[in-house]
Order: C-alpha cells, then structure tokens, then sequence
C-alpha cells in the first residue's frame, strides 16, 4: 500500500512541476492524394498568386498553460506557398482538373490567403481537450469576369494526454493542410 502511495505521490510532483518543453521545429511532409472524386470535370485551373498573411510565418504550434504563457514552441521553415502549389497539382489531377500554366486557357483562376495555421497544446488541462488547432484561408476564384470569395476553415479539439511531442504537432499540421487541400477541391467541384 505504501508503494502506491510513493507512485501517486511521485505522479502528482510530476503533474505540479510539470516538464519543461523545448522549442523546436518540425517539417512537414509533400502531400499525398487520399481522395478521388471521380468526376471528370475537365475544368483547367490556373494558380495565380499565394500569399501567408500569418504574423508569425514561422511559429506553428505552442505549448501553453491555463494562465495562457507560452511554454515553448514549434516552427517550421516551410514555404507553404510551394507546399500549396504541389498539394493542387497532385489533388486537382487526381479529381479531374487540369492544371495550365497559361491564365487564358483556365477556367478557374486561383488565389489563396493563408490567414491562420496554427496548433495548441494545453499542458495545464488533464482530464479535456488539450490539443486545439486550426486553419483558415481565403480562395478567391476567377471564372471569366466572376469573382467568388470562400473561407476554407478547420478545426480540431481533442484531449491528448499530458504531454505533447514534434510528431504529434506534425500530425496536426498536416491533417489541417490536407483538409484544406480537401475543401478546396471541394469548392472548384461545386462551381
């Protein structure tokens, strides 16, 4: 009975004390198509322009307690624009769009915003959801004098455990970049 009571004692120093997080970066892998839609639109597509408008363009995830410090971090150096352009390619093609590099051969032509890419983790919260993250951008369609304007957001809450690590955040990041990919394509299919 005595060891029990060491092993929740030791547990509890642990949980009060907390452990520290390093700061640290992560990349993030090319996307990889999981999604056909099976409609041959033959609808071309012409990438105009990409822009981050982040404040922070590097920092994508931070451990926080229930006071809101910031308890360590996580970048990422990469370019996202880049990282966007190879993700439509491969999802445009693989849904039956074809990609032109001429804006006057395309039916649709593309802008998109990134205002927000970002995951949380409360290392304070023991018993709920801990690992918050979100994405949102703006996709501005040109369909000859049309413009469309549509938000593209995800969400994730879920409870984590009580620690964090690189990969999960990694995870994360990536679910939320490919569901955009999803709600893009999405998007182009219902215009």
């Amino acid at each position: 009975m005595r060891k029990l009571g060491l092993v929740f004692v030791t547990i509890g120093i642990f949980l009060l004390s907390g452990c520290s997080y390093k700061s640290s970066s992560i990349d993030i892998k090319p996307y990889q198509v999981s999604f056909l839609s099976f409609k041959n639109t033959h609808k071309s597509v012409y990438i105009n322009s990409f822009k981050d408008e982040r404040t922070n363009k590097k920092i994508v995830a931070v451990v926080t307690n229930n006071d809101g410090d910031n308890l360590g971090y996580t970048t990422s150096n990469v370019n996202f624009g880049v990282w966007y352009k190879n993700a439509l390619k491969k999802a445009l093609n693989a849904n039956g769009f074809i990609m032109v590099t001429n804006p006057k051969n395309a039916t649709f032509k593309i802008n998109l915003v990134l205002n927000k890419l970002f995951v949380t983790f409360n290392k304070s919260e023991l018993i709920k959801e801990n690992l918050t993250g979100t994405i949102s951008l703006q996709l501005i369609i040109k369909k000859g004098n049309e413009t469309i304007t549509k938000t593209i957001s995800e969400n994730i809450s879920k409870y984590n455990g009580l620690t964090v690590s690189n990969e999960t955040f990694q995870k994360q990041i990536e679910a939320l970049l490919n569901d955009s990919i999803k709600l893009i394509i999405k998007n182009l299919s219902d215009i």
